[in-house]
């Protein structure tokens, strides 16, 4: 059924999505293919005082920051992905778009600390997970899907990652994709 693929869109969900840890909640589709679809959840932050220097001194590393970690989905929590711009790359580095990259090595964050890393990183612990036309059945409201699963969508955009506060990323990116489908329409 993939008849569109979402790899490197930023998905924003139903205000009323079942699942309330999905509910306005922003995610940047990594993969998507006939086996499902993965991707991280970019603008909810721990709210438990764990953060992106938590993890650098659980790699052993200085980094002295407030920048928050934030909550990438429910599956492997324990699996931390950097989201940054590609001014920054290593062998490892997954692309995105022509401005993103994501990385999991402990390269980025090797780099980071020492002040050679991306200019702009956000890190992302654990993903979330659809399966095999799961996602493809919530944004077209296929059964057994129903509206409240639905997702609106646009393409990533270092803007709308880096650039705006995580608690103003749903409603930028329902605006953006409203002015999207609405041009379509003349």
């Amino acid at each position: 059924m993939t008849e569109q693929n979402y790899r490197g869109n930023l998905l924003a969900s139903h205000p009323k999505y079942p699942d309330p840890d999905l509910r306005k909640s922003v995610i940047l589709v990594l993969d998507h293919d006939e086996k499902g679809a993965i991707g991280l959840q970019i603008n909810k932050p721990y709210q438990n005082g764990v953060s992106f220097s938590t993890v650098m001194q659980n790699a052993g590393l200085y980094y002295d920051s407030d920048q928050p970690l934030f909550i990438g989905g429910q599956e492997s929590s324990n699996r931390v992905y950097v989201i940054h711009s590609l001014d920054w790359y290593s062998p490892t580095t997954s692309k995105i778009s022509d401005t993103l990259g994501v990385s999991t090595d402990l390269s980025i964050l090797m780099a980071i600390s020492q002040g050679e890393g991306p200019e702009y990183f956000q890190a992302v612990a654990g993903y979330t997970k659809w399966e095999s036309n799961e996602l493809e059945g919530e944004i077209s409201g296929l059964e057994p899907w129903s509206s409240l699963h639905s997702w609106n969508y646009i393409p990533a955009s270092l803007e709308v990652i880096f650039d705006i506060e995580p608690k103003d990323q749903w409603a930028t990116v329902i605006n953006i994709s409203s002015r999207l489908q609405i041009s379509t329409w003349f």
